[in-house]
C-alpha cells in the first residue's frame, strides 16, 4: 500500500478575467463560471467547489443561441 499524505486545502482562485461567476444556491463553496475565449470561438462553463475546478464544458459559440433559448424558454421563461 502507498504512503498516506495529508492534502493541503486549495488556494482561492480569482474570478475569471473574461467572464462571470455565479454562486450555487446550495452554497458550500460551489460556483459556476462562464468564460469567453473569442480566439477559439468557445464559451467554457466550469463548475467549482472551494476554489477547485471540478468539471468543464466547452461550448462552440455557434451553439450559444440555442443554449440561451433553452434557458429563457424554461420554467422561468415564457
Amino acid at each position: 500500500m502507498g504512503e498516506v499524505v495529508a492534502l493541503q486545502p486549495a488556494a482561492p482562485v480569482a474570478a475569471p478575467e473574461h467572464g462571470e461567476a455565479f454562486p450555487d444556491a446550495r452554497g458550500d463553496g460551489r460556483t459556476m463560471r462562464v468564460t469567453w475565449h473569442g480566439d477559439e470561438r468557445l464559451v467554457v462553463i466550469s463548475l467549482w467547489r472551494s476554489g477547485r475546478c471540478t468539471a468543464t464544458f466547452r461550448m462552440p459559440a455557434d451553439d450559444l443561441p440555442a443554449f440561451l433559448t433553452a434557458l429563457t424558454d424554461g420554467p422561468l421563461g415564457r
